[in-house]
């Protein structure tokens, strides 16, 4: 059965035809940009906000996050704090998403209802498994001395550099460069209920938290989470390196300039002007 089945009629007007993967690109990216829009306004709270205002530690700074929720120290604290990574997580992964998903709808042999049914529950999956990422981060800050935000702060230089240069070597390894080339490959032909598109998103979300490792748990938790501009870059480089005529190369690109960066940084020691640098 084709992509098109289901489509509605044909509005000649403006030459579009809404088919379901029409449908499903354009949810995806409204989708991304309400995410986008609820992190940029501050719409999920996060815990701890207030004692770290009194303290001066910039929202922005690296291990912000953890050293406000393990101030609280609740169970409420880790579930809102789930809850802001999760959504985070979305709003950068989404776009990289948005043509595996569309494969996904084309390649459903269903009714346009069976297709939407599927879709739904393969991406609530899918997101589920970037919201209990938060264990990562999580368990940096109770393992490091003085956490995220104390240890960086403390081997600023050390703590950049060896990111880089650990992120640059996942980038470049073969188990990212395999992952990568059939994350987002061809989706065979399938009739998946809520049951096994559920399957299909934890697969999904599994792999690809595995293929972002670097950019994502290697670097960002150590660059500050809610920086905006380390959100955006990140959130392209994982896009891009999944186009399938020059992702690759925008792969191993970035995990070259990665490792020079770091090297750089450790060889160097320049001044990092960076939040974390900053005193207090």
């Amino acid at each position: 059965m084709s992509a098109d089945s289901g489509a509605v009629p044909r509005l000649d007007l403006f030459d579009v035809d809404l088919d379901r993967t029409t449908v499903v690109v354009a949810a995806m990216l409204g989708l991304d940009a309400v995410l986008w829009t609820v992190l940029y306004r501050g719409a999920v709270p996060m815990p701890g906000a207030s004692w770290l205002m009194e303290r001066g530690v910039p929202m922005a700074a690296p291990g912000a996050m953890e050293l406000g929720v393990f101030h609280v120290g609740t169970f409420g604290a880790v579930l809102g704090y789930v809850a802001m990574w999760g959504v985070m997580m979305w709003a950068m992964m989404l776009p990289a998403m948005t043509r595996f998903t569309r494969e996904y709808a084309a390649a459903h042999e269903g009714s346009a209802v069976d297709a939407t049914v599927a879709v739904a529950a393969f991406l609530a999956s899918y997101l589920l498994v970037w919201a209990a990422s938060a264990v990562v981060p999580l368990a940096y800050h109770a393992v490091l001395p003085g956490g995220i935000y104390g240890f960086t702060r403390t081997h600023a230089t050390l703590v950049v550099g060896s990111a880089l240069v650990l992120t640059g070597l996942y980038q470049l390894s073969a188990f990212k460069q395999s992952h990568l080339r059939t994350c987002c490959a061809s989706v065979a032909l399938h009739e998946d209920d809520v049951v096994g598109a559920s399957e299909a998103g934890v697969v999904h979300g599994l792999r690809c938290a595995t293929i972002c490792f670097g950019p994502f748990f290697l670097l960002m938790p150590f660059f500050g989470e809610m920086n905006l501009f380390w959100m955006v870059a990140l959130t392209t480089v994982v896009t891009v390196e999944r186009l399938p005529d020059w992702g690759r190369e925008l792969s191993v690109a970035s995990g070259v300039v990665a490792l020079v960066a770091g090297l750089a940084v450790l060889l160097v020691r320049p001044d990092l002007p960076l939040a974390f640098a900053t005193s207090t």
